[in-house]
């Protein structure tokens, strides 16, 4: 994977998570709508005709069809000639002639998706809306004490911690193929900001020993714009180089409207 014009073939170095970002908008232009419709393949379509509302329709066919397209030209093959299968958990991999391929994930909020892929296996990727009425109470719930322990000491700001928490606990259990399965205290993370003189990138604080040592893992978070925050999570050796692309480095006929990623503060 490569950043000069986008997304290439040929692999990922092995310390190279890219990670696709975008907004359903871009739908809104047909030709954008038919080149990635004419990706997905017949099952998936029949899935997206399941959804009985157009924005989950289009949710859906943005999201499936820019995972086939930024994979297919990963490994340079067509978007629709990559077969997947999922684990006892639903956690998706590339099946068939492709098994040995890069690991990915797929999220999608709001109007936000965003997909991580990485030659590692190992990696997770979650986005979510900020103005999701989920209740403090009903996060606290899938959190480490001492995350719990944060929010509550928290203040005005305890809100906006629950969600930079929570993407980044579902990316690390999107990684390691756990989902909701997950147990609260096997793996507890520091924020970004939180170092002795506030600095720092998110990072893991507490981790069981099944899932490796803190320092195998890597934490990456920001903005999609004002109302969405992404995590992303990966166990890859040594340094990470995170790359960060608009989905329409995948959409050659998208215009060039984006949502800048910005760093969570």
């Amino acid at each position: 994977m490569r950043l000069e014009d986008g997304v290439s073939a040929h692999g990922a170095a092995p310390g190279e998570v890219l990670v696709l970002h975008g907004f359903t908008h871009v739908l809104a232009q047909e030709d954008v709508r038919r080149h990635v419709m004419a990706c997905l393949s017949p099952e998936e379509e029949a899935r997206r005709r399941a959804f009985a509302f157009p924005r989950d329709r289009d949710m859906f066919l943005l999201a499936h069809g820019v995972m086939r397209l930024a994979l297919g030209r990963v490994m340079g093959v067509g978007p629709r000639d990559l077969a997947f299968t999922r684990d006892a958990y639903g956690k998706p991999f590339l099946a068939g002639p492709f098994e040995a391929g890069p690991g990915f994930s797929l999220s999608h909020s709001g109007q936000a998706i965003a997909i991580a892929i990485a030659r590692a296996p190992l990696v997770g990727v979650d986005v979510e809306a900020h103005g999701r009425e989920v209740p403090l109470e009903a996060m606290a719930m899938v959190m480490a004490d001492a995350e719990v322990a944060d929010l509550a000491a928290s203040g005005g700001s305890a809100r906006r911690k629950a969600f930079a928490y929570w993407t980044l606990r579902e990316a690390f259990a999107k990684a390691v193929g756990l989902g909701l399965s997950l147990p609260r205290n096997a793996v507890s993370f520091r924020l970004g900001g939180q170092g002795p003189a506030g600095e720092g990138a998110p990072a893991v604080a507490h981790l069981s020993e099944q899932f490796g040592t803190a320092g195998d893992w890597h934490l990456h978070q920001c903005d999609l714009g004002p109302d969405h925050i992404l995590a992303v999570a990966a166990r890859v050796p040594g340094p990470v180089a995170w790359r960060l692309l608009p989905i329409e480095s995948v959409l050659p006929c998208a215009g060039s409207v984006r949502a800048p990623a910005r760093p969570v503060p």
